[in-house]
């Protein structure tokens, strides 16, 4: 008997022809059980050539492609979300995994269904993934019953008979997407939106920190410095720092307790790259927060070459630029180089570490009073309850020691340190720090340097054995370590170079302007370990004019000024109204 649908007489009879061509009941049994599931209106709807075959068995065909099999048997089947979850199933030539899945897999809760991603999805919807497939399936069926037979199907018909185009979409409806699993991409950004979400506490922020990674060292960095100053004006569950491009955590002192870390970086992993930076995008919206500070992330600054000026019409948004780098052909990449000229009009305002890096920005790009006026530099404060550091205990008999830390790459200049080290055989050297550089690039370290690894804090050192602090980078901003080495009275021989001469002075320290010259190290040093009581002293200089410049104080003043401006007035206005 020929079943009436909405699509119309003539694909009916082909229906009710192709189902009287079938191999009958009770010659096969895995035929039989196929046959109870099998759709025959389902697959011709993709298998449109079949329509005027009237020799070709639909199942059996299906069934002899096994694993090859690309065309649907039912709605709620999918032989490649089948294989992909369970390639094992694929079995040989002429085993069909769909017959598997009846006969076993259905009941064992595998999971066959054309969706993509249940399994990430349930838990966004609060389910399990076999509730959430029951639920898939029953949505499908019935939205493929009201086609069929229903209302929408004969809405659907109708529409066709004015503008036969639309005939072709019958097709489609053997694929229907259900919401939010539309694709892989959208299951991947919704499942990413929601585990940051809850790391957050499904909670609003007053600010967002936007960094690469967490840095290596123990010390605060530029994001533990806002985050500390911040924590005066709000309270620290107010600030949360996603980190984009490297997964971790930061350092346990790095933060106020409160503040919020989300590992994004973990969460995108292998996800499309224009998906991970829609994602970091309404991520950030999501908090609605007053402020968002970009820290050298590079997920967002790729993010903000789409979706910046959307971005920026919702955001106030901040970029925090710190050194270029330079590479070993001499050329020059960075942040402030690729970035400034791109998205300066896009955003509120550029935050730097140093005045110098500011003076550059200004000299570079030509710009005039009001653009300067957006530009501001968080000068880091200093910690007044780093302890001096009694110098070593005069014995003749003792080595000096020269101590030196950062990362080992081209920056640092461990070159310099090492040859520096061999001119002075008399005195011993300790380096500290993370290496990424092979002996290749840097020579075998001199028998008086003895390399100590990496170290959580500064204070972990024993710095009442340090005569001198060796600092040789080739390029900077204003670095923390020495902000740090400055509070201790450790004499401080560095190289002059970027913002480092907004902490090394003339007369407090023994800044070295020609970085090439290994030569011009050892001077300082040995004129340092010639009087060491009037080396303290002089280090003694350079903490007291520190503790005056860089007051937490000041610095949390600044930073809530800029970053909360637009909170304080809605305040105001509030309460004048």
């Amino acid at each position: 008997m020929q079943e009436r649908t909405n699509l119309g007489p003539i694909m009916d009879a082909a229906v009710a022809r192709t189902k009287a061509r079938m191999q009958p009941q009770g010659i096969d049994a895995d035929y039989d059980l196929a046959y109870e599931h099998f759709d025959v209106t389902h697959f011709l709807l993709q298998a449109r050539a079949l329509l005027s075959n009237d020799r070709v068995d639909p199942l059996r065909l299906y069934l002899r492609n096994g694993a090859e099999a690309t065309l649907s048997p039912e709605i709620n089947f999918s032989m490649q979300a089948y294989l992909a979850r369970y390639p094992e199933k694929a079995g040989g030539p002429e085993q069909s995994p769909y017959l598997e899945w009846l006969k076993r897999g259905q009941a064992a809760g595998e999971i066959a269904d054309p969706a993509p991603g249940p399994e990430k999805m349930a838990p966004v919807l609060g389910m399990d993934a076999a509730a959430l497939v029951e639920l898939l399936a029953a949505t499908r069926s019935g939205l493929q019953e009201r086609l069929r037979t229903g209302t929408l199907g004969e809405m659907f018909a109708r529409a066709a008979e004015v503008e036969p185009l639309i005939g072709d979409a019958w097709t489609e409806t053997t694929r229907p997407t259900i919401p939010p699993l539309f694709s892989v991409n959208t299951v991947d950004q919704v499942a990413a939106m929601h585990a940051c979400q809850r790391a957050a506490g499904f909670g609003t922020a007053r600010v967002v920190l936007v960094a690469t990674e967490p840095r290596w060292g123990g010390g605060r960095r530029v994001e533990g410095h806002i985050a500390h100053a911040l924590s005066s004006h709000l309270d620290p569950h107010d600030i949360v720092v996603i980190y984009t491009d490297k997964s971790g955590t930061a350092p346990p002192d790095r933060f106020p307790t409160g503040v919020r870390e989300i590992d994004l970086a973990g969460e995108v992993d292998g996800m499309d790259p224009l998906a991970a930076q829609r994602m970091l995008v309404e991520l950030i919206r999501s908090f609605h927060a007053d402020a968002v500070v970009n820290i050298n992330s590079g997920l967002l600054y790729d993010g903000m070459t789409t979706y910046g000026k959307a971005l920026a019409a919702s955001e106030r948004l901040f970029l925090l630029l710190l050194c270029n780098e330079q590479l070993a052909m001499g050329n020059w990449l960075g942040r402030p180089l690729r970035y400034f000229y791109r998205c300066f009009d896009l955003v509120e305002g550029v935050i730097t570490d140093s005045a110098w890096l500011e003076n550059w920005l200004q000299d570079r790009h030509q710009l005039g009073a009001e653009q300067a006026a957006r530009i501001h530099v968080f000068r880091a404060p200093v910690d007044p309850r780093v302890p001096v550091v009694s110098p070593p205990t005069p014995d003749p008999s003792r080595r000096p020691q020269i101590f030196w830390a950062g990362r080992w790459d081209r920056q640092k200049r461990i070159d310099i340190a090492f040859e520096v080290a061999r001119r002075m055989p008399d005195v011993d050297f300790r380096m500290w720090g993370e290496s990424v550089l092979t002996r290749g690039h840097v020579g075998e370290a001199p028998d008086n340097v003895s390399l100590e690894g990496a170290y959580a804090h500064i204070c972990d050192l024993e710095l009442s054995q340090a005569d001198v602090w060796l600092y040789t980078s080739a390029w900077d901003g204003v670095p923390s370590q020495l902000l740090e080495v400055g509070m201790t009275g450790i004499p401080i021989v560095g190289s002059l170079v970027g913002g480092t001469g907004e902490v090394l002075g003339e007369d407090d320290a023994w800044p070295v302007a020609d970085l090439e010259n290994p030569e011009a190290y050892e001077r300082a040093i040995r004129d340092v370990l010639a009087d060491q009581t009037r080396a303290r002293r002089r280090s003694q200089a350079l903490r007291d004019r520190l503790l005056r410049e860089r007051t937490e104080a000041a610095y949390s003043e600044h930073v809530a000024g800029l970053l909360l401006r637009s909170a304080e007035r809605e305040e105001k206005e509030g309460e004048a109204g």
